[in-house]
């Protein structure tokens, strides 16, 4: 952006937080663009999954990028004797697919609306949850979806789907006056004391002050000390704020995968 103030909005943007707004090119009518940037709806109390959820269900095959052969591909064959993993698909990524993939898993899509018997009903052995846009407190359909499936398969939560395991778990979020986007964010692994590197692009976090006391915070933002990650073991359940899948970006938080296929084979937490 050039031809504006930069730093006078950067000023802005840090003292009253995130705000709505337009970029336009041309010739623009200048108070045309801040009436319409006012009457634009805020993030809260918005559901925006089902504008980017897939429609119908459908079977993953694809793995990671292997250099000089492309993205790896799996035959239905190759896939069968593998453990099932049933993503709920609020707005997923294609590198998160192709990582449960590699991981040792079967995947299955399905919509964003999906109830807990009709996940169930796969008789899956582990549940994803995805990331995606929008208020989390808002996704009610979700929320309790996944409190239906909770401590009956093992389950991992990214992003979104980290702060909808939250509210199924009984800890609710907050906006951020600020989101966390773009990468070089400091996260520190409670468990370890490992900082990780970490890509993010949310603007919602889960309020540190109502997590249950049977709830591991596992891991912390160190720019803000917001939460970056939960635990529940007894329920089998752990998810991220941040996306350890992000490609390009730094692979730091993969092992997050191996966690869940080792969770789902009753190896680890």
């Amino acid at each position: 952006i050039t031809g504006i103030d930069t730093r006078a909005l950067v000023l802005l943007l840090r003292t009253k937080g995130a705000q709505m707004g337009i970029i336009a090119t041309g010739e623009q009518d200048g108070d045309a663009l801040v009436d319409r940037a006012r009457k634009l709806h805020s993030m809260d109390g918005l559901d925006l999954t089902g504008d980017v959820t897939t429609k119908r269900a459908y079977d993953w095959s694809q793995g990671t990028w292997k250099p000089g052969l492309g993205y790896a591909e799996y035959t239905p064959e190759q896939l069968a004797s593998r453990p099932l993993c049933v993503a709920l698909d609020w707005g997923i990524k294609y590198n998160i697919l192709r990582l449960l993939t590699e991981n040792g898993f079967r995947v299955k899509v399905l919509p964003g609306s999906a109830s807990a018997e009709e996940i169930l009903a796969l008789s899956p052995d582990g549940v994803f949850l995805s990331n995606g846009p929008g208020d989390p407190a808002a996704v009610r359909h979700g929320i309790k979806a996944v409190q239906g499936v909770l401590g009956k398969k093992p389950v991992f939560g990214i992003c979104l789907g980290h702060q909808i395991l939250g509210h199924a778990l009984g800890a609710p979020t907050f906006k951020l006056k600020f989101g966390h986007r773009g990468g070089n964010h400091p996260v520190r692994n409670e468990l370890t004391g490992k900082v990780e590197i970490t890509v993010q692009n949310h603007g919602f976090a889960t309020q540190a002050d109502t997590v249950p006391s049977d709830v591991r915070i596992t891991h912390m933002n160190l720019n803000d000390n917001t939460i970056e990650g939960l635990e529940s073991p007894e329920l089998r359940a752990f998810s991220v704020q941040y996306h350890p899948e992000s490609s390009p970006g730094p692979h730091d938080a993969q092992y997050l995968f191996k966690r869940f296929r080792d969770l789902v084979e009753g190896k680890g937490r």
